[in-house]
């Protein structure tokens, strides 16, 4: 799967705490770290992505239509 340089630096901003607060983009964002996540091998990359897929999903929650 080829991931875009938009998408690429969508989860770059949510791994560093810079979220959207568009519910629509948020859902691509976590599409693709979990994605990323799925094909991660190192330990400490694996907790950043879980860390920043929690904080995405809890603003997902908040912004729910």
């Amino acid at each position: 799967m080829e991931i875009s340089e938009e998408a690429k630096l969508d989860m770059k901003n949510a791994l560093n705490g810079k979220l959207s607060d568009n519910y629509d983009e948020l859902k691509i964002v976590l599409e693709n770290l979990t994605a990323k996540k799925a094909v991660t091998t190192d330990h400490g990359s694996f907790k950043q992505i879980d860390k920043a897929i929690g904080k995405v999903q809890l603003k997902m929650n908040r912004l729910q239509p």
